[in-house]
């Protein structure tokens, strides 16, 4: 009996090890999905979602259960040149809704994760006169005369080993950077409110899960994305 009594009383941390090990377990596996998604997601929104097809939804849009209403969050319309159906898209984030950038996705062991994109559109300023505070603006120097063609020379080239004297050389020239912003290189006004002439939006992927004991776990991963799908 005695015997019995000790193997009982060592058992006992056994068993709480064992839990807590099943229980970290449960969190590691659940953060592994957080994270597959949202790569998933990010993924697809960089390399497949057009620029024109995500904007910012005015007002506050709570998660699909009516929770956590916030504002900046992103809504996708179809696009038309190329096409592109978001609906596909947004089937990534769990929601079969609606437009809006959120949803819920589960997994196996059916806890529920919500998901909600945020997008921040960076303006450009309606002036041809670029300023960095406000606004992106490109930064370049001038191509030097050694580029161009004179009387139907290139200067760049010559066929002496060594450049010949009264020639200049490359890093002879002073030249004076040139700055330009998206209203300067044509980029259209823009017809949706917080994105005149934008030609970068930035994101925010949250999700959120609860896990043993109620306690709330979350994964946010920020991004950016870049017009690059203009052809003009």
């Amino acid at each position: 009996m005695a015997a019995l009594l000790i193997l009982a009383f060592a058992f006992i941390p056994i068993v709480g090890v064992i839990g807590t090990g099943a229980s970290d377990t449960d969190v590691t596996n659940s953060y592994i999905f957080a994270q597959t998604a949202a790569r998933s997601i990010l993924g697809n929104l960089l390399d497949s979602v057009p620029f024109e097809c995500v904007h910012l939804e005015p007002g506050s849009v709570a998660d699909l259960d009516g929770s956590n209403a916030e504002d900046h969050v992103a809504r996708f319309v179809d696009a038309t040149t190329p096409s592109y159906d978001v609906a596909s898209f947004l089937t990534l984030l769990g929601n079969t809704t609606d437009e809006l950038g959120r949803g819920t996705l589960t997994d196996s062991r059916g806890t529920n994760y919500a998901v909600k994109l945020l997008i921040f559109p960076i303006e450009g300023l309606d002036t041809n006169i670029p300023d960095p505070n406000q606004e992106i603006v490109l930064t370049y120097l001038p191509r030097p005369d050694f580029e161009n063609q004179k009387n139907g020379t290139v200067l760049w080239y010559t066929d002496e080993e060594f450049v010949p004297t009264g020639l200049k050389r490359p890093y002879d020239y002073d030249l004076n950077p040139i700055q330009t912003n998206a209203r300067s290189l044509g980029v259209p006004i823009g017809t949706v409110a917080g994105e005149r002439y934008c030609v970068m939006k930035r994101f925010l992927l949250r999700i959120r899960w609860r896990m043993p004991a109620n306690r709330e776990r979350f994964l946010e991963v920020y991004t950016a994305k870049a017009n690059l799908s203009r052809q003009d």
